[in-house]
């Protein structure tokens, strides 16, 4: 991914974030993505955590 902002933007942005969504790694990029904050270059973002959550329980 490539930042936006200054590393200590996306730190307070994730702080936060409710728990639920601090528990993936995938959310959290997810939710920088979408405000933003950071840009994932295509080929570079996996839905495995959302497709795999419930046997990673």
């Amino acid at each position: 991914f490539v930042k936006n902002v200054p590393p200590e933007q996306i730190n307070s942005f994730v702080r936060k974030l409710p728990e639920e969504k601090r528990k993936s790694l995938y959310s959290v990029a997810k939710e920088l993505s979408d405000h933003g904050l950071i840009q994932i270059r295509p080929g570079e973002f996996s839905t495995i955590d959302e497709d795999t959550d419930d046997y990673q329980k």
